[in-house]
């Protein structure tokens, strides 16, 4: 492969350094391989949370008192600014977004940071100008990629680079997030890629794979090698807390026929709907899991001292210093004014002291021997972790948890102290720092609670998937949505021995109707137990009728969200309607209006 012009090259340090998620390989890059400087970063600059990407945001809004519309949108408007479009929502005149992502940029390299598009942005700048082309590009999930993306491996790929992609089309489920439907016709095209198929699944029963055969695309197939295997159960619940009673047995009895809990799934399409579970379950003394992203602000303690070691490896970023000193709880407590004093320089604070001179307590020490009781009494956390509190205990351990991992992270990737536990920091913002078991440990022996879209790459003998009613799956408005079908797909096809679907007639969550799902009428009547379903033969047309019958009764009114496109505006849904005009909302163009004598909109379905 290439190298770029200080002979730098991916694999010198190690032969994963350019393993992981495209932000911790953009990262590696701008750190170790490319000229970050050429942009007035260093190489060891921080990566920003939301927290402090919303902490600069308020801070150069307030500062230069910008007028910004859709402040909350900040990351989609900057999104549209880069591709031309300054209006956003219902915008008729332009505010100071310009002006705002200018500043922003600035104050950014002024601290040293980048967000998680930063990072990408970054190195797909700097790759153009600095020959890193590796031999060989390996991309995993291949239907995750964002545009973005895409064009950083496009700046990566040199004439000797060979490219392989592995990825399922009908388990696009992220589009809300940058997914693109077409991503793969895209890479076919610009790479001339040979496109091999791999049909066949060794996972599920022959039964489990007739019910996901509904919901694949035209020209997917599926194959399958096991035999039948039990017939896809439809079970109707008075609501989730007689499903979450009925399921407690179930397993109960599962589990003295010898299923491991952590063969057992249950998924749902909120993570609101986990807490029923969560109840019965831990009254029942059935074990479980919750797989949720829990932050590392729901731990306050845990949380400051996070931003406390941010602040130690990066000065210049004053938001996380501000944090430290100002918090209402934890470290010295001072006011917002005094706070702002000391990290301005303008006054003194023992805290900020020891933040500042960490670096150099770093390089004295080096190693990470004995670096867990060393560190804790550096920053003399006893004093500012309140002892009295009854929270201490807690508070203490959760913070010697995540020094030790620190620590072990350092040791055994053989790094001196400050690189290590900068590294460390960095890793914990680029995936996330699951805490208090909330992260899905496969091999523990406990029953999974999960989203459909956290069951994603997973899979169990036994699944239930709960709460399939409609307005849930799908959600309300998108009952046409593709998306919607394909992580109904990815839900069916967790399951390797059996599945088991529900839907309730009292329904919990407000946006759910008493009606199943329409889904559960696309899966063949013939590999169905539902004594339900099966008497009524439902159909699609039958449950729209029952759907109106029953908003009828309550009083209500049927909201279908009809779909249109338009030639410039591209895909939205109708909003409003008269007889002389029709309204339609659109993805970043708002709403807009058209007179019905020259509507240029075309209906969807």
């Amino acid at each position: 492969s290439d190298k770029n012009p200080s002979d730098k090259n991916p694999s010198d340090k190690s032969e994963m350094a350019a393993f992981g998620t495209f932000h911790s390989v953009a990262r590696y890059l701008l750190s170790n391989v490319l000229p970050v400087e050429d942009l007035g970063y260093t190489k060891d600059f921080s990566i920003l949370d939301e927290d402090g990407a919303r902490e600069i945001s308020d801070y150069i809004i307030d500062k230069n008192g910008l007028n910004i519309k859709y402040r909350k949108k900040l990351e989609k408007r900057i999104y549209g600014l880069k591709h031309g479009r300054e209006l956003y929502g219902n915008m008729k005149y332009s505010d100071d977004i310009d002006n705002f992502a200018y500043l922003l940029q600035v104050e950014k390299v002024k601290r040293n940071v980048m967000d998680f598009d930063d990072l990408i942005e970054c190195c797909k700048i700097l790759l153009r100008n600095n020959a890193v082309h590796p031999e060989w590009i390996i991309i995993d999930e291949f239907q995750d990629t964002d545009s973005l993306q895409l064009e950083m491996i496009d700046n990566l790929v040199g004439d000797n680079t060979h490219i392989f992609a592995v990825g399922d089309p009908n388990q696009i489920i992220y589009s809300w997030r940058g997914s693109r439907e077409d991503i793969f016709e895209i890479f076919k095209e610009r790479y001339d890629a040979k496109e091999a198929t791999l049909p066949i699944n060794y996972r599920s029963t022959a039964t489990i794979l007739g019910a996901a055969r509904a919901f694949l695309s035209g020209q997917s197939h599926l194959v399958g090698i096991r035999g039948m295997g039990h017939a896809i159960v439809i079970k109707k619940h008075y609501n989730s807390f007689n499903e979450a009673l009925y399921l407690a047995e179930k397993i109960k009895k599962l589990k003295k026929e010898g299923t491991p809990y952590n063969e057992i799934a249950i998924l749902y399409r909120k993570q609101s709907h986990s807490s029923v579970f969560e109840d019965v379950f831990t009254r029942e003394k059935i074990p479980y899991e919750v797989s949720v992203k829990k932050d590392l602000k729901d731990i306050p303690a845990l949380y400051w001292f996070f931003r406390l070691i941010r602040a130690s490896i990066n000065n210049n970023d004053t938001s996380n210093i501000l944090h430290v000193l100002s918090d209402d709880k934890y470290g010295p407590c001072l006011k917002y004014p005094v706070a702002r004093q000391v990290a301005e320089g303008k006054a003194r604070d023992g805290l900020a002291d020891k933040i500042y001179g960490f670096r150099k307590w770093c390089e004295c020490k080096k190693s990470a021997d004995d670096f867990e009781n060393e560190i804790y009494d550096y920053f003399d956390l006893d004093n500012y972790l309140l002892p009295t509190s009854i929270s201490y205990s807690k508070d203490r351990d959760f913070i010697l948890k995540y020094i030790k991992e620190i620590s072990d992270y350092i040791k055994a990737n053989k790094m001196d102290l400050f690189d290590g536990i900068k590294n460390a920091v960095d890793y914990t913002v680029l995936y996330g720092k699951q805490v208090i078991n909330q992260m899905i440990y496969k091999d523990s022996d406990s029953v999974k609670l999960m989203t459909l879209h956290a069951s994603k790459g997973l899979e169990f003998k036994y699944v239930f998937i709960s709460g399939a009613n409609m307005g849930i799956i799908p959600l309300s408005g998108r009952y046409d949505d593709e998306e919607e079908k394909r992580l109904f797909f990815v839900g069916i096809t967790r399951a390797k021995d059996y599945l088991e679907i529900s839907y309730h007639s009292n329904p919990d969550d407000g946006s759910a109707l008493a009606n199943p799902s329409p889904y559960l009428s696309m899966i063949p009547d013939d590999i169905i137990e539902s004594e339900e379903l099966k008497s009524r033969a439902m159909k699609l047309s039958d449950l729209k009728r029952e759907i109106r019958d029953n908003m009828a009764k309550k009083g209500g009114k049927v909201q279908e969200k009809k779909k249109v496109i338009h030639p410039k505006y591209g895909e939205g849904y109708i909003v409003s309607e008269d007889k002389d005009t029709i309204s339609a909302e659109f993805e970043g163009y708002g709403e807009k209006s058209f007179s019905k004598l020259f509507c240029p909109l075309k209906f969807i379905n």
